[in-house]
């Protein structure tokens, strides 16, 4: 009892006192549950900011305080505000100046600055800067020009024409070395289709030939980009292409010793579209290989830089709410393989975007939108000119760096326009011209800005292609890209029109420095005659020039007539003012010369079509050899080609050898674009990378069927062609020696064993000639020999060297041996190992291999090593011309194009093809309506090649 009443009591006493603790319960509870609150709202306010934790400094957990200021400052420099380069003016120097450079004041220049302007006037290069330019309005004036010291080089260019250094956009220079080794391949870096983590600059070779080939052409900077084997390839990297003691890329490059707190260092990005990476990765059975694998990708990454990027701006922002005695105890979040798409998320980077097609531009544009990024370029863009309203939805303005004519080459290629520049223009869409090096020799930039002139460009335009556009696209037109007081000192001196064929420069200024050191005496003397405007610039359908046929026509006024390598007629005052006619009737030439009185009367009663030349010129079809023009009409697509002709290894193999007539698919895309260029005939030979690659066929261009072979068909077995060198080698002949011993033991059979139908036999006796595709000096050198070895045997071999980059060095051998060389391409390039000894023109070489073995008296053609290029045969005839130093002529430019190639595969003997320009022939011609040596000429009026009726006014698009 007396314990349950203690009990009681201890009980009774517990409650009193819990009921006295009970406020103060409450108030704990209240902080307590304050605490959870605050707990949670933490947490959430970390999630929300990347799970940031911060500490004081007194503690040592978490990141050291070295960290911490790190991140810290990667904060600073992302708030930082950057240089704006456009507020750029008047800029006294130029980081890039090497000291001892002389000043040199380059008077009563014609000057066309980049950006519109076409002036005489005096530039002074000092500083590595132009430092002054006097403007003269009319007349160069001697008492206003620039005052110098006495130490200055003074040269009178009397009127010769000066541009800004050109610039690339798009090169792959240095990356992709010549000659191409796998040693030296560096453009892709196909493991895997996502590498925006690598750099152009880390594989740069400054010692790379094209290099100072390149700088020759007048192009001053370039922008070096990994290539398009993958969705993002990498960082590209710009230089100047001036070769530096150091042989550092770095000192090469254009931001070299500029300063950041004053000038924006931009980054320059590349990524591709379409069909390269899908066809890439389909080959390693991996994503991407269709374009909806590829979008996935772009987004899928975008997405992730994109995540980084918020982690980044988070931080920063968290970290700037602590107290000077707080820090994160997390680092700055960053991860190497984003930090490019972290610079484009940031506005420090310039996008350049490999793509073709419409709907893979569109795509490009929706990605840009949805991530929030800007495209600076989409570069080749074939398509572009079909889109131009969808171009300008992206958030900024695009530049479309593109081609002036390269077409055709794979499915996303095939419907481009030599239009394209024009209309993007006219459209308000700058557009750069570029080489895509070494797939166009960039060397000849200002030619392919020329084509796009000719194509309807407008000229001033057509100069900013390779200029200032190139230069505003990649952020540097605060220093380069124009002729403007304060900017770099590249100046190209040129020896014609920048835009004039075969326009050459004279010497080259980069950095103020110049790099071929040409003789003041050539600079001040003059070869080449002035610049003329070109006619009907829009070459646009209008009433009056609209594509047409006929069956009779009248031309008129006609300045000269090639008829063949004997017969000239020329409107001069030996005609005694009369006019130079041709008659057409039904196809067949009825008059030709300055009687055609009575001729002209009859065929006026069919109301036939007159067409006036004013001066212009009449040139036989043109023949074009080295292309598979007839069988294959989209390169990368198998199923639009013949395929291609089997291994032969044995003697007895003449049954199995392919004949291109076989073939043949007319009426195509790439046939029509060459006769609307007049190539009326095309010699084609099978496709192969064997040694025995098969007998080309000669055929006219404009022909629908081969059912009426007279009518399409000039010669069956035009040649035996064989390819020797290394690029044939396989497993069956796996030497070059051993290529060359197949093809002794092939003919030598052949003369004492073979029937005169065969093939082998014919070579071997000198019936049909031996084509031979090659480059190299030696191999050609055991050609000659085994010509002489043949001929011991009784036989009489007629070789034509096809390639001949190096035929130069045997110049005298092949002229006493009677061998005759195809040049293909017209102007070679050291891409080979097997083409080192490459003679490329001035200013780098004082003479071309063309000019030697002209000096030698070799028989020389013109060959065509792109498809797409075949419709420019007439101006590789006229580039060889205008740097011939006068040892050609223009009739001797017709004969590399025409009557040279009938000789060499013996076209000629075939009777029932009429070509030559004779009356009672089967007309087949192509007029001009000025000089066919001019870029500012256009055709006229095309007649023969297979086709009935004349095409008047043709288009090329």
């Amino acid at each position: 009892m007396t314990k349950y009443n203690n009990d009681n009591n201890v009980n009774q006493q517990v409650k009193n006192d819990f009921n006295k603790k009970i406020p103060n319960l409450k108030k704990y509870s209240t902080i307590f549950l304050a605490l959870v609150i605050f707990n949670l709202l933490y947490t959430i306010y970390n999630v929300h900011y990347t799970s940031f934790s911060y500490k004081s400094t007194q503690y040592s957990s978490g990141i050291s305080y070295e960290t911490y200021k790190y991140g810290i400052s990667k904060c600073e420099e992302i708030k930082r505000i950057k240089p704006d380069n456009n507020h750029i003016q008047n800029r006294k120097t130029n980081p890039r100046f090497v000291p001892g450079t002389k000043n040199v004041l380059l008077k009563n220049a014609r000057i066309l600055d980049g950006i519109g302007g076409d002036f005489i006037g005096d530039l002074l290069l000092k500083d590595g800067i132009i430092s002054n330019i006097a403007k003269f309005e009319g007349d160069y004036d001697e008492k206003r020009r620039i005052n110098v010291t006495d130490d200055t080089v003074i040269i009178d260019l009397k009127k010769k024409f000066v541009t800004p250094g050109l610039i690339d956009m798009h090169s792959h220079a240095g990356v992709f070395s010549w000659p191409d080794l796998r040693g030296t391949s560096d453009v892709n870096e196909e493991t895997d289709p996502l590498t925006p983590f690598v750099r152009a600059k880390d594989a740069i070779n400054p010692s790379d030939p094209a290099i100072r080939i390149i700088s020759s052409g007048g192009i001053t900077t370039s922008l070096i980009l990994p290539g398009s084997g993958n969705l993002m390839g990498g960082e590209g990297y710009v230089i100047k292409m001036r070769p530096v003691s150091t042989l550092s890329v770095e000192d090469m490059g254009i931001n070299y010793g500029i300063n950041p707190e004053e000038e924006k260092e931009w980054r320059w990005l590349k990524m591709a579209c379409g069909e390269n990476p899908k066809k890439v990765y389909w080959y390693q059975n991996r994503m991407p290989t269709t374009r909806l694998g590829e979008a996935w990708l772009f987004r899928k990454k975008f997405e992730e830089a994109k995540n980084l990027f918020r982690k980044q701006n988070d931080w920063c922002d968290f970290a700037s709410r602590l107290s000077s005695i707080e820090q994160l105890s997390s680092p700055f979040p960053e991860d190497l393989q984003y930090d490019s798409l972290i610079a484009l998320f940031r506005g420090d980077a310039r996008l350049n975007i490999h793509c073709y097609e419409t709907f893979d531009i569109e795509t490009m544009i929706r990605h840009s939108l949805e991530f929030n990024f800007t495209i600076t370029a989409f570069h080749h863009a074939l398509d572009a000119y079909r889109i131009t309203d969808v171009i300008k939805r992206a958030s900024s303005q695009i530049t479309i760096a593109t081609f002036s004519d390269l077409w055709g080459y794979k499915k996303e290629a095939f419907q481009a326009s030599t239009r394209s520049p024009k209309i993007l223009a006219d459209a308000g869409i700058p557009v750069a011209i570029k080489s895509d090096h070494p797939v166009t020799n960039a060397q000849y930039l200002a030619f392919e800005a020329a084509k796009a002139h000719h194509y309807g460009l407008d000229e001033k335009l057509a100069i900013a292609s390779v200029t200032s556009v190139p230069a505003n696209a990649i952020g540097l037109n605060h220093r380069i890209g124009q002729i403007t007081v304060g900017y770099d000192a590249d100046i190209v001196l040129w020896d014609s029109h920048p835009l004039d064929l075969g326009a050459t420069p004279l010497e080259v200024y980069i950095d103020g420095i110049p790099q071929f050191d040409t003789p003041v005496s050539v600079l001040t003397n003059s070869t080449k005659k002035n610049h003329s405007s070109m006619k009907n610039v829009n070459n646009e359908n209008t009433d009056n020039t609209k594509e047409r046929t006929a069956s009779s026509v009248i031309i008129k006024n006609i300045g000269k007539v090639f008829i063949d390598e004997d017969t000239i007629i020329e409107s001069n005052s030996s005609l005694n003012g009369k006019n130079i006619s041709i008659i057409v009737k039904d196809g067949l030439v009825e008059c030709i010369g300055t009687n055609c009185t009575n001729t002209i009367d009859i065929v006026t009663s069919n109301s036939p079509e007159v067409i006036d030349l004013n001066g212009g010129y009449i040139l036989p079809g043109m023949i074009a050899v080295g292309t598979p023009l007839g069988l294959v009409e989209i390169d990368q697509e198998a199923i639009t080609t013949d395929g291609f002709a089997p291994i032969i290894v044995d003697l007895d193999s003449e049954h199995r050898v392919i004949k291109a007539i076989d073939g043949l698919k007319l009426d195509s895309k790439h046939l029509n674009v060459a006769y609307k260029a007049g190539v009326l005939t095309s010699i084609t030979a099978p496709l192969s990378s064997a040694v025995i690659s098969g007998i080309s066929v000669a055929f006219k261009t404009g022909s629908q069927t081969v059912i009426d072979s007279d009518e399409t068909i000039i010669e069956k077995e035009a040649a035996l062609h064989v390819r020797i060198g290394t690029p044939y080698k396989n497993d069956y002949i796996p030497s070059v020696s051993s290529q060359i011993g197949l093809l002794r033991r092939i003919l030598i059979h052949a003369l004492f064993k073979s029937p005169l139908r065969n093939i082998y036999n014919k070579v071997a006796k000198g019936l049909v000639p031996l084509a031979v595709h090659t480059h190299s000096k030696d191999e050609i050198a055991s050609l000659i020999n085994l010509k002489k070895q043949i001929s011991v045997h009784g036989g009489d071999l007629q070789i034509i060297i096809i390639g001949g980059a190096e035929a130069h060095l045997l110049a005298e051998q092949l002229s006493q041996y009677n061998i005759s060389v195809v040049l293909r391409p017209s102007r070679p390039v050291p891409d080979l190992w097997t083409a080192k000894n490459v003679l490329t023109g001035s200013p780098l070489t004082n003479i071309t291999g063309a000019e030697i073995l002209v000096k030698h008296k070799v028989k020389i053609a013109l060959g065509v090593s792109n498809t797409a290029w075949t419709r420019n045969l007439a101006w590789d005839a006229g580039w060889i011309l205008h740097n011939s130093k006068g040892a050609l002529s223009e009739k001797d430019a017709v004969a590399l194009v025409s009557w040279n190639l009938e000789k060499f595969f013996n076209l000629n003997r075939n009777k029932l093809n009429k070509q030559g320009l004779h009356v009672g022939n089967i007309a087949n011609f192509v007029a001009y309506d000025g000089n066919p040596f001019n870029l500012h000429t256009k055709i006229k009026l095309v007649a023969g090649g297979g086709k009935k009726d004349i095409l008047i006014d043709p288009i090329q698009d």
